[in-house]
């Protein structure tokens, strides 16, 4: 009884953490939940475990069509297309139209670990080895912590594998519990789903007839299939969430009471105002319940095309670049920012945040110069946030420059290194959502130049190497066909992204397109921390705690050009280790480092080379 009328005795905190635990999942009724969003939260969590029961009976049915056709011989590639007796199409809707139940060829697949069959060696997908770490043959740290999706991913697989196993435990009497994972295989199919084998520590006891205690250990072979998708398209930019301070004061200005203000459509009074199709035609019975719902909602989330406020693709950013001396890179920034911006008269705003730079006090003056130079020519706003002698801080100059922002403003970090285009703008409109999303894309980091195009790499190599690197990508089209100016500029500022040129940088935060009201919510940069490195990554993580979602994705648009890597001894041990790691990476990859040491054989046996025995 204490099972299935579960009381969780954690007061106000009841089901406020993860909900995926076997307690939850057992029981009919869950007590106390002292939040009404908590409510909210669990409907949904149970809704999405019915929506996933439905989509796995979806699969099993699929798979049955599958066996069947086959038995009756026939053809895979056929199956979508087979009439049944009586000229009933087994899959009367095709694909691209409403209702289509999926491609049976992929969804049909037998229950098989080589229902995925490779053509080529480079197409076999290997396993991950699973055990306190993760070991991967595919990934650039061979050797890292299991990541938390992953993880997630395990947990919720062992506590499905352990509900089906103690299905039938009153019937045959025996009950067995998960102890631990002692190690696994892991690997994921892009067409079908992810394959694990998993050696599980297990508890058995029987509890009718003799009465025993004892650890089994299994090996457990598990497949988790891919069901269709389904697509959903919601309107970029959604309104604020209703729990924001601001909106819940314009609420009472207008005399609303947002908890009361919705009328239940259970009430006797509404049931004729609803879908009352008996009076009305579909159409007519679909927008009167539209209205309704409009009707009853907040003024702020109300719908209306006059007051529609989120023109995505026109909505302007602003650029923070903070500046410290650098002067000819600086130079180059500006053209580029001259090309796609100032020249197409893009939506965008620069501010830059400038410092002196005590080995190179010119730059300032110089610096703004040219942005002065630029402001005469085209006449756009370029504004300057001037730091004159202050120690150089990059969070602390990212926070004064969003100082002149507004709070609804698209805010895009950027460093003076980065070369972007046209596309990169739309990246940061579209995956950057106020109150919901942030934007963290992965830059494509150069390595160097002098290794990249050196005779220790190339020498090995049988193609004709470019060694002009400010060419861009861009070639005459064979057919001949004019390309636009937002096109070239686009080519022009797009580099060959390869692993001969350069890496994607998983591990840097630095670049990031967040609004000003969710920046400041989370409290912004941590301003203790000096010198280089370290503010992007606790914020970061702070973000990561908060309840935006932080959208992180590889962006081949963002090219973070190489420059050498002073680290300064001075700064804190975990800021120069972090520097330290950052300037190994830009060097080259592991293929330009065998290359290198096979050329110079006295990196790796200076003793010999010395004629030390």
């Amino acid at each position: 009884m204490q099972t299935i009328l579960h009381h969780n005795s954690s007061g106000a905190a009841a089901y406020t953490g993860r909900l995926k635990k076997r307690e939850v999942h057992r029981a009919i009724t869950l007590h106390p939940v002292k939040d009404h969003r908590q409510m909210y939260r669990l409907h949904t969590y149970f809704k999405n475990l019915h929506i996933q029961d439905l989509r796995e009976q979806s699969l099993d049915l699929h798979r049955d069509i599958a066996s069947s056709v086959h038995e009756l011989g026939v053809d895979r590639d056929e199956v979508e297309n087979y009439v049944l007796p009586g000229d009933v199409p087994l899959f009367p809707v095709k694909i691209g139209e409403p209702g289509y139940l999926g491609n049976n060829k992929i969804l049909g697949a037998p229950i098989d670990f080589n229902r995925y069959k490779p053509d080529t060696v480079e197409d076999i997908i290997p396993f991950d080895f699973v055990s306190k770490s993760i070991y991967s043959v595919s990934h650039s740290n061979p050797k890292r912590r299991i990541e938390t999706p992953l993880k997630e991913a395990l947990d919720d697989v062992i506590r499905e594998v352990m509900e089906i196993i103690n299905a039938p435990s009153r019937q045959r009497g025996r009950v067995i519990d998960f102890n631990e994972l002692l190690y696994g295989y892991t690997r994921l199919q892009p067409l079908h789903g992810a394959d694990h084998v998993l050696d599980l520590l297990l508890r058995y006891r029987r509890y009718r007839g003799r009465k025993m205690t004892a650890a089994v250990r299994r090996h457990a072979y598990l497949q988790q299939s891919f069901t269709g998708t389904d697509i959903r398209e919601l309107p970029m930019g959604e309104p604020p969430p209703i729990e924001e301070p601001e909106i819940l004061e314009q609420l009472e200005l207008n005399g609303k009471n947002y908890q009361n203000d919705y009328e239940d459509f259970d009430e006797p009074q509404n049931q004729n105002s609803f879908l009352d199709i008996g009076k009305l035609n579909v159409r007519e019975a679909f927008e009167n319940s539209l209205q309704k719902i409009q009707s009853n909602l907040p003024k702020v989330l109300k719908w209306s095309d006059d007051e529609y406020e989120y023109p995505i693709y026109d909505r302007r950013i602003y650029f923070v670049l903070p500046l410290l001396g650098r002067f000819e890179v600086f130079k180059r920034f500006m053209k580029n920012y001259e090309d796609i911006v100032l020249k197409t008269d893009e939506a965008v705003t620069l501010i830059v945040v400038l410092y002196v730079d005590s080995k190179s006090p010119l730059d300032y003056s110089n610096s703004e110069s040219l942005i002065n130079h630029y402001k005469d020519v085209y006449g756009k706003d370029i504004q300057i946030v001037q730091m004159g002698s202050t120690t150089f801080s990059r969070g602390a100059a990212l926070t004064e420059g969003i100082k002149l922002c507004s709070s609804d403003n698209l805010v895009f970090f950027i460093d003076v290194d980065m070369m972007f285009n046209h596309i990169t703008l739309r990246r940061i409109r579209i995956n950057t959502v106020k109150y919901h999303q942030v934007y963290f894309p992965i830059v494509f980091s150069e390595y160097n130049p002098d290794v990249v195009h050196g005779d220790d790499y190339n020498k090995f190599k049988d193609e004709t190497l470019v060694t002009d690197t400010d060419i861009g990508k861009y070639v005459e089209s064979d057919d001949g066909a004019m390309k636009s100016d937002t096109e070239l500029a686009n080519l022009k500022y797009s580099k060959v992204i390869n692993d001969d040129f350069g890496y994607f940088r998983q591990y840097g935060f630095g670049i990031l397109s967040i609004y000003k009201c969710d920046f400041d919510r989370v409290g912004g940069f941590d301003l203790n921390i000096k010198g280089w490195g370290l503010e992007d990554v606790q914020l970061f993580e702070t973000l990561i705690k908060s309840n935006l979602t932080v959208y992180r994705i590889a962006d081949e648009t963002l090219v973070h050009i190489f420059h050498s890597v002073d680290c300064d001894k001075n700064l804190e041990k975990s800021q120069f280790l972090m520097c330290l790691g950052t300037k190994a990476s830009t060097y080259g990859s592991e293929k330009h480092m065998i290359y290198y040491m096979l050329n110079h054989p006295e990196v790796l046996w200076p003793q010999e080379e010395k004629g030390v025995s």
